[in-house]
């Protein structure tokens, strides 16, 4: 968990601690798996995380994906993960003149 709050952005830390702590260590260890492939894959040039989420839950790659209803929650949860790590933006608003 320790690895995941490390590539957290400071600004945004108390959301993903209130994301991890209510995860199940499969999960936590899904995430992290998914985070380390990012990494790999990343190598010195940016990439966008949702491009590998395909790939990583393809059940030909990986045998632990053969069942559907756990790579779907999976799925989920790292979906979640990349949501909640996004730095929050801040809100623009705009006046119309009439």
């Amino acid at each position: 968990m320790g690895a995941l709050i490390r590539t957290a952005n400071p600004s945004n830390l108390h959301s993903v601690l209130d994301f991890l702590t209510g995860l199940s260590c499969g999960e936590l260890e899904c995430l992290a798996e998914f985070q380390g492939a990012c990494l790999l894959e990343m190598g010195d040039t940016p990439m966008n995380p949702y491009r590998m989420l395909a790939e990583f839950f393809d059940p030909a790659v990986s045998e632990r994906w053969r069942n559907c209803e756990d790579r779907a929650h999976k799925t989920f949860v790292v979906i979640s993960w990349l949501e909640v790590q996004r730095i929050p933006q801040p809100r623009k608003f705009v006046t119309h003149v009439a």
